[in-house]
């Protein structure tokens, strides 16, 4: 896999998260990826496979109003891509438009993300990537 290819690939997950696209997120990601978003350190839940793409999806929409990932940074570090984002939210009820970083380390495995794992910090994501 080239160098672009891992960073083309997490870019259109983002893109088909962004938009909601569960068909086009399950076709970049492995039938077993493993999700991670970064509450998962405070909950001890995260998401297996396909089903578990949908029920993440659903999970989010279901705590904002709105949530997008806007990247800054799409960086390829071997056979992972490190993505430092911002995460934006709004409010079911307060409709408060709320950003935090947000670092992703997305493992490739056969041209498909394998992993998706969440950090809090662009630090923690960086010190987990490698680099």
């Amino acid at each position: 896999m080239s160098v672009l290819a891992g960073v083309a690939l997490v870019q259109a997950a983002i893109d088909a998260y962004n938009r909601r696209d569960l068909a086009q997120l399950r076709e970049l990601m492995t039938e077993d990826v493993e999700l991670r978003p970064p509450v998962s350190a405070l909950t001890g839940r995260a998401y297996s496979g396909h089903d578990g793409i949908e029920e993440w999806l659903r999970d989010v929409d279901d705590s904002f109003a709105s949530a997008q990932i806007v990247p800054a940074e799409l960086i390829d570090v071997g056979p992972r891509v490190l993505a430092l984002t911002e995460f934006q939210v709004e409010g079911h009820e307060s409709r408060m438009e709320l950003g935090s970083e947000l670092g992703l380390v997305c493992e490739i495995a056969g041209g498909r993300i394998a992993s998706w794992i969440g950090f809090f910090n662009h630090a923690e994501a960086r010190e987990a990537a490698g680099g």
